[in-house]
Formats: C-alpha cells, structure tokens, sequence
C-alpha cells in the first residue's frame, strides 16, 4: 500500500545510468548518487528516494536488473526549527518485470508542510560521503474570482479556474474530478473520475489529454469533455440511477516551489502526478550528486458546483452533502 502510495501520487525514479549521451565504455566509472525528495502539505507522510548509477555489463541498460537503491543511509530533513529522521523501509513491488528485490525508500510520517518555511536535507551516505540541499515552501495559493462557480456555467462552454501567480516563473498541477457513488452487487463504492481538458479520437476510440505542470494561472476545461467523462461514469450500463453524483466535484491545485519549478520547467517530459525521472542533464539542486529536493502545497477550490437538473438530464442520482 505504501509502495502504490509513493509510486502513484509522489515519484517514481527510473534511475541515471551512466551510459547517457556523454558516456564512454573507454572512461573511468565514477559512483553518482541521486536523491529525491519532495515534501507535501497535504499528508504527514513524507518519503525520500535514493540511489546510485551503475555500469551495465550490457549495451542496453536495461539489462541491468540489480536494484540500485541506497539502504542504510541517514537521511535528516529541517523544517520548522525541528529535525526529522527517515527512516530506512521497503515494500513488495507490483512490477517485478525489471527489478524484483523489493522497493526501497526512506519515510516520516511525523509532519507536514505550510507556507513559506524554510526545509533543508541532509544525507551521510554509508561511504561517508554526503548530499544537501535546501529550499523554501511555496507562498499560498490564492484563487481569482474570475473562477466559475456551477457546472454548466452561464452561457458558456468552458469552466474555468483561475488563480494568482505566487511567485515569478512558478508551477503548478490541477486536476479536476467528478466523485460519485455507484451501487454494485448491492453494496454502495464510492468512485472518483478525472475530468480531462478534451478526448482526442484515436482510430475510434476516446483518449484523454490531462493537464500538465506547467507556469500558466488558468485552465480551461470543455463542457463537451465534462459531459463526455459523465457519460463514462456508465458507459455500457443501462442501470443510470445506479449511479449518484456529488453536488461538489474536486478541483485541486497543486503549487511547486521554486526549486521544483524550475525542475519543471528544465525537463521535456511532461510531470504529471508528480512523476520525476532523473538523468544528469536535468536541472538538480542535490550538493554532491543529482535529483531534486522540493516541496509542493495542495489547494482545493471548494466554491464549484453541479447544476441539479444537469446531473439529473443523464439519468443520475444528485446528492448535494458533496463537500
């Protein structure tokens, strides 16, 4: 469960090797270490990621199928004037298809984040040698009123959420949700689904396109993609008033801090649910190695609602006790 945890919603690291770009099978191999860290508002629980590149005996680096976590290391984080040790754990993989020893990490569930506070790390590696690095937790995140407030808006097409750029060059995640409760086998499950920005048809079938992280302060959500995810809610199931949607759906705002941002912003990849790849050509703030330790807070924009009759015209159930 913890490792679905910090593999879903916080990293997962396919690691540096050293055959990038600038490799040499003819160059001395020097030990890296990478480290990564990324500190949330919204749980206590807090994880760190470390590991070490290696020379694969192989051209594919694939082949390497030896796990190349750190254990045994001491890992200290300083937030609030208080220090927190991570302490050393592992969980059974899902994914034995490369790795099969089980996943390593190092975790504190003693605290979380706020606003504007100082964090720093710091790691003694079990060669002696040493990782550092620090930041500053994001400013708060602060919603426009520009922001619509019912679903479908007033002559409109489009639902918007905007918000106030809290700093110069800053990221940010949304993410949109429906939740609702579906009746199955007699027993009540309570379900959330992922609004899209739109559905992009691929040889007949619907694919959706999410929002990635990104320095822009709005983002605009189709009522066609809205009404598309609705009617999946049920796809293929006659049984509509089996299903009951929320009056409230979720719209959450992730908001990085600088060090993140700038993460962001040096990658070509997309970082979606915070999923960070290291290699060294990426952007790093670990003294002594690579990776990124940052922060990120979590604000849900509870002013939005469903219109009744909307919900209501697919067949569905409306509750409104949906905050």
């Amino acid at each position: 469960m913890i490792y679905r945890f910090i593999i879903v919603v916080l990293m997962f690291i396919p690691l540096f090797v050293s055959c990038d770009a600038d490799f040499s099978p003819y160059a001395e191999f020097q030990d890296k270490y990478s480290l990564t860290c990324l500190l949330r508002s919204d749980t206590t629980f807090q994880s760190a990621v470390l590991s070490h590149n290696y020379l694969p005996g192989q051209s594919d680096p694939n082949s390497y199928t030896s796990d190349p976590s750190i254990v045994g290391a001491d890992i200290r984080v300083w937030y609030n004037d208080s220090v927190y040790v991570l302490s050393d754990s592992s969980e059974a993989r899902t994914d034995t298809s490369r790795y099969t020893e089980p996943f390593r990490f190092y975790f504190n569930d003693e605290f979380n984040i706020s606003t504007q506070e100082e964090i720093e790390i710091e790691v003694l590696l079990p060669n002696g040698r040493r990782l550092f690095a620090s930041s500053v937790t994001p400013k708060d995140i602060i919603f426009s009123d520009e922001s619509d407030v019912i679903v479908p808006p007033v002559n409109s097409d489009f639902v918007n959420f905007v918000w106030v750029a809290n700093e110069p060059g800053a990221y940010y995640l949304p993410k949109f949700e429906i939740k609702y409760l579906q009746l199955v086998n007699g027993t009540t499950e309570l379900k959330t689904i992922e609004v899209p920005l739109k559905y992009i048809d691929q040889k007949g079938n619907l694919e959706p396109v999410y929002p990635e992280a990104s320095n822009r302060t709005r983002v605009v959500y189709s009522m066609e993609s809205i009404t598309q995810t609705l009617e999946k809610i049920s796809d293929g199931d006659p049984n509509k008033q089996d299903y009951t949607i929320f009056q409230s759906p979720l719209f959450n705002l992730l908001g990085f801090d600088a060090e993140l941002s700038r993460y962001a912003s040096s990658t070509s990849r997309s970082l979606n649910d915070l999923t960070v790849t290291l290699n060294t050509a990426d952007y790093t703030n670990i003294q002594g190695g690579f990776g990124i330790f940052g922060s990120y807070i979590k604000k849900n924009y509870s002013p939005i609602k469903f219109q009744q009759n909307f919900i209501e015209s697919f067949g569905y159930n409306f509750v409104f006790n949906g905050d």
